[in-house]
């Protein structure tokens, strides 16, 4: 975005502060608009798009404090920058809490100004440019959706005229061949949400190859490990439906943003579930963050009640993402994420499902220490 092209209002009852302030940002290239008031500064945000507000907090009539929560609601892609006196430094702190991105306080350090500004329209630059990412890769990902649904239903149209003809069965390569076709699909939504969340890179294959050991471990059916592979390598597409501020927070997310995280199951069986070949997985998508205790999300789900691919999932999911690095926290060693999972083991974490997956470790390591080394 070009300088020339920012709009700033700014909200000052001292006509010497905005003309101070009008000049130094009208010199850096901005174009600056003024209001004496809270009511003011609401009646021309209503009738302009601003990209920043510089407002103060003590104002006669309608002050910056009033007139803060409804520039928020009513502009919420507004940058606003609260103005205030030293001593009232607690009552900016306040309105950061009610939507404020920063404040500054007088008498200006007009350097370190021109720095907070910079910065909140950056910020406001990247969370516009992040939301219309996640909304063209939606649209991507509902569109390949809707591709291999309409191949998968033209190929089994085909299949079924040719079945009719030749009065026998489909061959296995026939098969083979559609199921291979929906696993790319499904390797390819798990890439394109790790796109969105580069962080998590390659999150989803480990996920799937712990997760399929696990089943191997517990000797379950050839059919459940393959769920099991399908379900693990798209459980998390549903994340490109969380806002980029809560997803890349730093730090503890409020319960608002906690709710908005939850949803991330559920979003991804709304993207797949009109997939029939995806049909016997979404169970195991939808309840990989039950709990067997019945506290997890998004059904209260207990014990034997929680699938057994779901439960298998949730044990994997944790120990890779405890043990890779995450925006909120350093990543854990496999000693500290195995001494947590047995922690939660039977409360979180199936207690079956979590010595599963200790013994496949033990075997990695043992594996692992009985190859050769490489020289060099």
């Amino acid at each position: 975005m070009e300088e020339s092209e920012v709009a700033i209002l700014i909200v000052d009852d001292e006509d010497a502060i905005r003309s101070m302030l009008t000049r130094k940002l009208e010199l850096e290239g901005y174009n600056c608009e003024a209001a004496v008031d809270g009511k003011e500064a609401l009646w021309k945000a209503f009738m302009k798009d601003f990209d920043l507000v510089l407002m103060d907090i003590k104002m006669p009539g309608i002050s910056g404090m009033e007139a803060l929560p409804q520039m928020v609601t009513d502009h919420p892609d507004t940058c606003v920058i609260m103005i205030t006196a030293v001593a009232d430094a607690r009552t900016a702190v306040e309105a950061m809490k009610l939507g404020a991105y920063d404040y500054v306080t007088k008498p200006f350090d007009l350097d370190d100004l021109s720095m907070r500004v910079k910065r909140a329209l950056e910020r406001r630059r990247l969370v516009l440019e992040n939301r219309e990412y996640q909304r063209h890769l939606e649209q991507k990902v509902k569109q390949q959706v809707e591709q291999m649904q309409e191949c998968h239903d033209q190929s089994a149209q085909a299949q079924s005229r040719e079945q009719i003809a030749l009065d026998k069965p489909g061959s296995a390569s026939q098969q083979n061949g559609v199921e291979e076709a929906y696993l790319q699909m499904a390797n390819s939504l798990a890439l394109m949400a790790e796109a969105h969340e580069p962080y998590a890179r390659g999150h989803s294959e480990r996920v799937q190859l712990l997760a399929s050991e696990i089943a191997v471990q517990l000797r379950c059916s050839d059919e459940l490990v393959k769920r099991i592979k399908i379900a693990a390598i798209v459980h998390d597409i549903g994340k490109v439906a969380i806002p980029d501020h809560v997803l890349f927070k730093q730090g503890r997310l409020t319960p608002s943003e906690y709710s908005e995280v939850k949803r991330h199951p559920a979003a991804a069986v709304e993207i797949i579930n009109h997939v029939d070949y995806f049909k016997d997985v979404l169970p195991l998508i939808e309840a990989h963050h039950e709990w067997y205790n019945g506290k997890g999300y998004p059904k209260n789900l207990k014990a034997e009640a929680i699938p057994l691919g779901a439960r298998i999932i949730a044990v994997a999911d944790a120990y890779d993402a405890m043990t890779c690095p995450r925006p909120h926290r350093p990543r854990l060693s496999s000693e500290e994420a195995v001494q947590v999972l047995k922690k939660g083991a039977g409360a979180q974490w199936d207690l079956a499902v979590v010595g599963a997956l200790l013994k496949v470790l033990e075997r990695e390591s043992w594996v692992l220490q009985a190859m050769p080394s490489e020289a060099g």
